[in-house]
């Protein structure tokens, strides 16, 4: 697979999991309501909810990542050496 595909693959389902968390978290909490330090840093409602969509979008990649990365063959596979079979 290649770089911008992989890309794809690991950014697009973590997009569309993102939104739906901001939906969910959000229909739940306000955030001007819950203490998250939004008042130290003078945020308004819209900047909280782009700043924990992007914290999702960041969490839900970094997962997406994680599966990438084992799905992958393990080395001697993608050199095309014949695979190991271990008796035991």
């Amino acid at each position: 697979m290649n770089g911008w595909r992989q890309l794809a693959t690991i950014l697009w389902p973590s997009f569309l999991v993102a939104c739906g968390m901001e939906v969910l978290v959000f229909a739940l909490f306000d955030p001007l309501n819950t203490f998250c330090g939004a008042d130290a840093l003078r945020m308004s409602r819209q900047s909280l909810y782009t700043a924990a969509f992007f914290i999702f979008w960041l969490m839900a990649a970094a997962s997406s990542a994680c599966t990438v990365l084992l799905a992958r063959p393990p080395a001697a596979e993608r050199r095309g050496a014949p695979p190991q079979t271990f008796s035991g």
